[in-house]
């Protein structure tokens, strides 16, 4: 079997030079913040061309929407994505680096 990497979701989105960086994170078993929470920490990070990501994000899309049918919960009570940056909209690279 391939080697599996779990993630409990994703940290942040960046785009930088023609290419998207997605950081996946998951809930530290030790790092916890003031109220006693875990902490989301880097796991990995996954780089694609612009095609690929929208690829990607039009599946997810189609995820939501099943989930969304199976939980018996209409589409709008789904969670909605971000509005897109306009082209011309910097975006800033990750304010911490990641190791």
């Amino acid at each position: 079997m391939d080697p599996q990497i779990f993630s409990d979701g994703i940290g942040q989105i960046v785009v930088i030079g023609g290419t998207v960086r997605l950081d996946f994170v998951a809930f530290s078993p030790t790092e916890k913040d003031s109220k006693g929470q875990p902490l989301a920490v880097f796991r990995q990070r996954v780089i694609m061309g612009p095609d690929g990501f929208l690829q990607s994000a039009a599946k997810i899309r189609e995820a939501v929407e099943a989930m969304s049918k199976l939980s018996g919960r209409p589409p709008e009570a789904a969670p909605q994505s971000p509005p897109e940056p306009s082209p011309s909209a910097p975006i800033a690279p990750p304010k911490r680096p990641f190791p």
